[in-house]
């Protein structure tokens, strides 16, 4: 929709607005789905990895197999969580501590960034300008 107005002056100002088509109601729109489906069968938990809840048909998925069907390797994963950076030593730990640290000087750049936008205004106030 375009509209004219006149000012005093004289001058047209043209003001533009968008117009929108009125919403349609959406078949059931107050009604919603709970998807919070918890299985309590405890034989289909202790017998199978239910990946999938939504999955139509008789097996929820995948039987768990005995240990001895898995690879060696699988039981050794380190599942702890990940040290700190004061916990790890360049020498011994590796990739881990030089990973470890660049994340922490990104993390610092990011705070330093946003302290920067944050007092944005100061920094051509007379109280910051240098002697």
């Amino acid at each position: 929709m375009l509209r004219a107005a006149l000012t005093r002056a004289g001058t047209t100002h043209l003001t533009f607005r968008r117009a929108y088509p009125p919403k349609a109601a959406a078949a059931g729109a107050g009604v919603k789905v709970d998807k919070s489906f918890v299985d309590e069968d405890a034989v289909k938990l202790a017998t199978h990895v239910c990946i999938n809840a939504y999955t139509q048909g008789e097996e929820p998925g995948p039987k768990i197999l005995p240990d001895s069907e898995y690879p060696e390797w699988l039981f050794k994963l380190d599942l702890r969580a990940p040290r700190e950076l004061e916990d790890l030593d360049p020498d011994k730990d590796g990739w881990a501590y030089w990973r470890a640290l660049r994340k922490r000087q990104i993390e610092q750049n990011q705070r330093i960034q946003k302290l920067k936008t944050r007092f944005l205004h100061l920094q051509n106030s007379p109280s910051m300008k240098k002697q």
